[in-house]
């Protein structure tokens, strides 16, 4: 599972990262992917959960704060084609 890490970013550098990597992450047929957005005031998390809302092809794995494993992190599921066939597709 890959890992975003956009904590202690700006809101606008966090981002922009974010929206690279989780771009990057479907291209390379990753099936999940973790957010590390820290705890602070909460405004990374909610960037990225509402980014992830905005995007066909993400969907929100652990949502409930109750059953988070880390409550600084945010865990997406990419529905995407698999590895194999995003290689052909490469090629």
């Amino acid at each position: 599972m890959r890992t975003i890490y956009i904590r202690k970013l700006r809101f606008e550098e966090a981002r922009i990262k974010l929206e690279r990597e989780l771009h990057e992450a479907f291209m390379d047929g990753e099936s999940y992917v973790e957010i590390l957005h820290g705890i602070g005031e909460g405004i990374l998390r909610r960037m990225a959960i509402d980014y992830v809302e905005t995007c066909g092809f993400l969907k929100l794995v652990e949502t409930d704060p109750m059953f988070r494993s880390n409550p600084g992190a945010t865990i997406v599921e990419i529905l995407a084609p698999s590895k194999e066939y995003i290689n052909r597709l490469k090629s």
